[in-house]
């Protein structure tokens, strides 16, 4: 392991900080050249829709809306919530009101919007969702899109981040949400905490409040798993103590399950880790493991000292372990934050696999365990209303007595399918000990080479040659292996602060000041070999080291 590389560091890195999220990031070139073109045609921008609800508004009771671009050939719609950061007390309001305005109020919206990456109608930029209805929702709530509060008389703004998304999807089901299959509720940093707040709510009112069952509903999280943990140095505004005010100022709505779940401390639901476990809905989560905000929200600095480095590199082990119980995840080892309407986001990759990539694999592989359980439900509600229907004809049973009985021929039914599975594992193991007798008389053979003494003939079938690219790509857990900042060739290019210039990997870590003879001694090569290293042979090395 490469422990030992981290202890000789010099004060040369200067941080520069990023006004939307007051970031402790090493400054990045924001300029990225449009190489992509639409699909076909002329391309329709995102245009402006208020709400129909006037009394849902943005912070200065301005009208919210969203931004929406139809398409007359596709049954999926993405709703895309913005990000940036909130406001939690008077003196944070009026200072957000002040500094980002935009933020606050609709007032300077224009008519249309062009957004990159999963919003964009480029079949380059974006090839499985180019194509899919696009609504994008700006923030002007600062609450973390949780809100309930209306402009009052009292109160200097209004808060209505959770009262927006429902209207947006209420608004939208006569524009062709109705008649949709599939809604994914996307966003990125707030807008990522917010997917969490809201998705169960947002599936709770098109399945049980307008019927509308038939719309698979799916959300993904970008940059908004954010971690409740000791910041590195005191910090006029602790991420922990911020949410828990503005949960209270915001009059701040979290799911049921959640609520439940934390009862004395509600606003512990704000964090991915602590809400995940209580979702209904399933979840895709993509997280840098050194995420700018949660650098800022720890108060950890400009890193220029071994302590400073010592955390953030714990801050990336907390949050790869935050993981554990994460069905589906994705998170390179990079120093960044969100990803999603990037212009770029398809040359984020973990082992040559993008992101868009992953997520679609995601999202067609739970599509399709939910019609294979729709169909199994409907089988089973059909044989029952079968046998209800019998019995009520033969045996003059009421309704209750029959349902009563049928369940009762369901308990049986899941019994004996449980026998005949155990009987089926006991004759499986049987012929394992069976064809074990038959390779014993043959010699010594190890294990490594039993395969090659195994025939179809013995199993009763042929061998079925499985799907390589399924079984290689569609992994839904991408966790980067190497657990140091920057290792991963495909992060967002840093810039050195001083000279502009790109920084490669190697010259990162020259600039945080670490000793390189205990970097070639903890590889096992020399400082020449060192020196002269391809990035791509270097990342390899120390992912193997990292193993």
């Amino acid at each position: 392991r490469l422990v030992c590389i981290w202890l000789v560091v010099s004060p040369v890195v200067s941080i520069a900080v990023q006004d939307a999220i007051f970031s402790n990031a090493i400054q990045r070139d924001k300029t990225i050249p449009n190489k992509t073109s639409p699909a076909t045609g002329d391309v329709k921008p995102l245009k402006k829709v208020f709400l129909s609800d006037r009394s849902v508004t943005c912070n200065d009771g301005s009208q919210a809306g969203f931004y929406l671009r139809k398409s007359a050939h596709s049954k999926k719609w993405i709703i895309f919530l913005e990000g940036g950061w909130y406001c939690y007390d008077h003196h944070s309001c009026r200072n957000r009101w002040v500094k980002q305005r935009h933020f606050m109020t609709s007032s300077n919206w224009p008519e249309t919007r062009e957004v990159s990456g999963i919003l964009s109608p480029s079949m380059e930029e974006n090839p499985y969702w180019w194509n899919a209805n696009h609504v994008f929702v700006p923030y002007c709530s600062s609450d973390s899109w949780s809100g309930s509060k209306k402009l009052d008389k009292r109160g200097l703004f209004s808060f209505m981040g959770s009262s927006i998304v429902l209207q947006v999807v209420r608004d939208l089901l006569p524009l062709g949400l109705e008649n949709s299959t599939d809604l994914l509720l996307a966003g990125s940093s707030a807008g990522g905490t917010g997917v969490m707040i809201n998705l169960d709510f947002v599936e709770e009112l098109l399945h049980e409040q307008m019927n509308r069952t038939k719309i698979r509903v799916k959300g993904v999280t970008d940059s908004g798993w954010f971690l409740d943990r000791t910041p590195f140095a005191p910090t006029n505004k602790p991420a922990v103590e911020a949410i828990r005010k503005g949960m209270d100022l915001w009059q701040g709505r979290v799911p049921r399950r959640c609520r439940e779940q934390y009862l004395d401390e509600p606003w512990r639901c704000y964090f991915g880790y602590r809400i995940y476990p209580t979702l209904k809905v399933q979840l895709f989560v993509f997280q840098w493991l050194f995420d700018e905000a949660q650098m800022d929200a720890d108060n950890v600095g400009a890193p220029v000292t071994k302590q400073q480095w010592d955390y953030i590199h714990k801050m990336g082990d907390a949050l790869r372990h935050s993981f554990q119980n994460v069905s589906a995840v994705f998170a390179p080892s990079c120093i960044s934050h969100s990803v999603l309407t990037k212009r770029d986001w398809l040359n984020v990759n973990i082992d040559g696999i993008s992101i868009a990539d992953a997520l679609h694999c995601w999202e067609q592989k739970t599509n399709k365990r939910r019609l294979k359980r729709r169909k199994n439900n409907r089988g089973k509600g059909k044989r029952r209303q079968n046998r209800t229907n019998r019995l009520n004809k033969t045996m003059g049973a009421t309704q209750e007595e029959s349902d009563e009985i049928g369940e009762s021929f369901d308990r049986n039914k899941q019994k004996n399918a449980h026998r005949n599975r155990k009987r089926k594992n006991n004759n499986g193991k049987n012929a394992n000990r069976r064809k074990a007798n038959l390779i014993r008389p043959m010699g010594n053979v190890s294990k490594n080479n039993l395969s090659s003494i195994n025939h179809p003939a013995w199993s009763g079938q042929q061998s079925k040659p499985r799907n390589a690219f399924n079984k290689k790509h569609c992994i839904h857990r991408r966790l980067e292996r190497c657990s140091w900042p920057q290792c991963n060739h495909s992060c967002p290019k840093l810039h050195n602060p001083f000279t502009g210039e790109e920084m490669e990997f190697i010259e990162l870590l020259k600039s945080f000041g670490l000793d390189m003879n205990s970097v070639a001694n903890a590889l096992g090569i020399d400082m020449e070999t060192l020196n002269n290293m391809d990035q791509g042979e270097l990342l390899n090395l120390l992912t193997q080291q990292a193993n």
